[in-house]
């Protein structure tokens, strides 16, 4: 999913993906305020986390730490999503930020 911290991947959007036919996994490459916890992807599948802090300060409702690498200042490193597609029709998918990925088989 190509969003950004404040728009996109949304409440009512996450569910209506999740119960699409045929789609395994989301990943992101930002996560989502609107979203909160029940709706972004894993952890291991977002590429730009804000900082623990700024987080915090979100989901709770607390006053919100000055903004420097978090919400909308961007990131920096900016990490990215890569997909690998093979001929077979086979493809992996991996966090720039974490390196964990995901190899997906090709579908009949």
């Amino acid at each position: 999913m190509q969003n950004g911290t404040r728009k996109g991947a949304g409440t009512q959007a996450m569910p209506t993906m999740r119960s699409s036919a045929g789609l395994e996994d989301i990943w992101q490459l930002h996560w989502s305020y609107a979203a909160g916890v029940e709706h972004n992807a894993p952890a291991v599948m977002i590429a730009n986390i804000d900082e623990r802090d700024q987080l915090a300060a979100i989901l709770t409702g607390a006053p919100t730490p000055p903004a420097g690498a978090g919400g909308d200042a961007g990131h920096s490193p900016a990490h990215y999503i890569k997909v690998t597609a093979r001929t077979d029709g086979s493809f992996t998918v991996t966090n720039s930020r974490n390196g964990y990925s995901r190899t997906y088989a090709a579908k009949p």
